[in-house]
């Protein structure tokens, strides 16, 4: 059974070969694997793993409450309760998919798409395109692949993701849609800038989770108050990672709903700025000119008064 540390390792390779990075070879290879290096001690180790999570506990203190990785016992019932009828009630899916304006011919990446709730209805609206189901849980994965073709979405994909990255390689999708996921997620700020990446230009980022005062509507439960991400914060995290809130829906009764696009794009799509007005308040030439030549036109009053005298004397004369 692979170590954690072997585990991460693997995760960390898998991000830098979907972001096209190589990816750096043994120096040693397979044969020389542990030859010439020193072996660490256990009380090393330890020390140095509890090192790295006091460090790790410090950076989550002016975030919130540490949220353990979301693991499910029995995963046939976690999907079920995924399903509930219920569900339909309090998560509107119908109003967020109408909100989100799906193009067909879209490409949407759905993370934490758990039994495929969400990601077979945007399936459904980008149906001209592909809708990638990205998750964390292999038992997920191979529920959505089973059922796909049931939903008539053989449009979806599924990736196999990490907490630290999602696994998206470079401008492949014009859409990022996460939900109840957010709290869950590793190193937010540098999983966003990963998720920024992953957007084609003029992307959107959609992002609804727990409201931090609200109740828990559903049977299986949600994040404690502590562990929720609040609003406030889940914007500036996101704002470092380079986003900016283009829409802020609030449809939803237990949960906050943003979209968000990239920060280059609304400053390019930005209009120019307008004319100076004092540059526009005096006449121009053109109009300077045409009342000109309506003066000059005109007959002065001495030149009225002569062709009136001239008019009375050739009446006379007849």
């Amino acid at each position: 059974m692979p170590t954690l540390i072997q585990a991460r390792r693997r995760s960390l390779r898998a991000a830098r070969a979907s972001e096209g990075h190589p990816i750096p070879r043994d120096r040693h290879g397979d044969h020389d694997r542990g030859r010439g290096r020193r072996s660490m001690t256990l009380p090393a180790l330890l020390g140095l793993l509890s090192t790295l999570g006091l460090a790790s506990a410090s950076a989550c203190k002016d975030q919130s409450e540490s949220h353990p990785p979301q693991h499910y016992g029995d995963k046939e019932e976690a999907l079920a309760r995924f399903e509930e009828p219920e569900r339909d009630a309090w998560a509107k899916p119908g109003q967020v998919v109408d909100a989100l304006a799906v193009a067909k011919t879209m490409d949407v990446a759905d993370i934490g798409a758990g039994s495929g709730y969400f990601t077979r209805r945007l399936a459904h609206a980008a149906s001209a395109g592909t809708t990638y189901a990205v998750d964390v849980d292999a038992d997920f994965k191979t529920h959505i692949e089973t059922h796909r073709d049931d939903w008539g979405t053989p449009n979806i994909e599924t990736r196999l993701a990490v907490y630290e990255h999602p696994l998206l390689p470079k401008e492949s999708v014009d859409l990022v849609f996460i939900s109840n996921t957010y709290s869950f997620l590793q190193e937010r700020v540098a999983y966003f800038t990963a998720v920024h990446t992953a957007l084609r230009p003029r992307g959107r980022l959609a992002v609804i989770d727990w409201r931090t005062e609200a109740d828990c509507p559903r049977s299986l439960g949600c994040p404690k108050p502590k562990q929720r991400v609040p609003k406030e914060l889940a914007l500036r995290e996101l704002s470092q990672a380079g986003f900016v809130v283009l829409e802020d829906h609030d449809f939803l009764e237990y949960q906050y709903f943003l979209i968000l696009g990239r920060v280059e794009d609304q400053a390019a799509a930005e209009p120019p700025p307008e004319p100076d007005a004092a540059a526009t308040d005096g006449p121009t030439d053109v109009d300077t000119d045409i009342d000109a030549g309506v003066e000059d036109d005109a007959p002065s009053d001495d030149d009225a008064a002569a062709t009136s005298d001239e008019a009375i004397s050739d009446t006379n004369a007849e």
